[in-house]
């Protein structure tokens, strides 16, 4: 096996000015799937909120992703070379050893600033959902990947939604739009494997685009994708309008990754999923318009 890194460790200078990029690079691949989904449902929850408890919960939104994001990052090096290249430690702009020393650093600002908004019971989930996801290797299995990945987005949305909306304890409606995005990521979540399963199998990493024949684990996909979104729209009943919109997203990313196999084609299919899935996180909106909660 080759050593981790190829690369001469850059100076702490060099880390020093390149740092916003550096943090930008870990977390760039999920921003769409994982900040877009988060903010737009805690937005809807919450409701109107201020231009600092925005910066607060996004904030906390932020570090929480990064903190997963670096461990992920320094476990996955084999993944990376393969299918991501431009990440920071495989690409030389940090070593593990920095990557190890700002891991516990954003982790530990993380718990911190959960302390001070009062959601330290949603961090402390989180951090033991990360550490059974990429310390204890739970990852490698296709069930407990998407179990523990749909822990974390229901984590993303309740504590950002918390911190939206100044404190206040989710609603009823809120506790179901969360637990319904946590569903919704496990049961559909691996619309993400198509296009990393040549890195998952070079690090044997048995995901559900792995495990299952190619064109029943695409057709499920679309099948899961139909479902969720009759189910969604029967619940949070929108207008006709964004009814369409909801449904052509979903037939658009669906029908795209069964049509191109490719893994060029496969990331542009999952572009429109995460337009599919932020969109589903939208919806609640309409309950919270016509003055009706669940």
């Amino acid at each position: 096996m080759s050593s981790p890194i190829l690369h001469n460790p850059p100076s702490f200078f060099t880390i020093l000015l390149g740092f916003p990029k550096t943090v930008f690079l870990f977390s760039q691949s999920d921003t769409v799937p994982i900040l877009g989904p988060s903010l737009a449902v805690s937005m809807v929850l919450a409701g109107p909120t201020d231009p600092t408890a925005f910066i607060c919960g996004f904030l906390w939104l932020e570090f929480h992703l990064l903190t997963f994001e670096i461990k992920n990052q320094m476990i996955g090096l084999e993944e990376d070379r393969l299918s991501k290249p431009n990440r920071p430690i495989v690409s030389g702009r940090i070593s593990l050893e920095s990557a190890q020393i700002l891991y516990l650093c954003v982790g530990a600002l993380s718990f911190l600033y959960s302390v001070y908004h009062r959601v330290v019971l949603c961090s402390a989930i989180y951090m033991v959902a990360i550490y059974c996801y990429n310390e204890r290797g739970m990852a490698g299995n296709w069930f407990l990947k998407s179990f523990l990945g749909s822990f974390g987005y229901m984590c993303y949305c309740w504590g950002t939604t918390i911190i939206f909306d100044h404190g206040n304890d989710l609603s009823r409606t809120s506790i179901i739009a969360v637990a319904i995005s946590g569903l919704v990521h496990t049961t559909t979540g691996h619309a993400q494997d198509f296009r990393d399963r040549f890195g998952d199998a070079a690090i044997g990493r048995k995901t559900l685009a792995i495990l299952l024949p190619p064109r029943f684990a695409r057709w499920s996909l679309m099948a899961l994708v139909a479902a969720w979104t009759i189910g969604l729209i029967y619940l949070w009943n929108p207008p006709i309008p964004a009814t369409l919109g909801f449904s052509i997203l979903g037939c658009v990313s669906t029908v795209s990754f069964i049509l191109d196999h490719s893994v060029e084609a496969d990331r542009k299919s999952y572009w429109w999923y995460n337009m599919w899935l932020i969109t589903a996180h939208f919806l609640p909106i309409f309950k919270r318009i016509a003055g009706t909660a669940l």
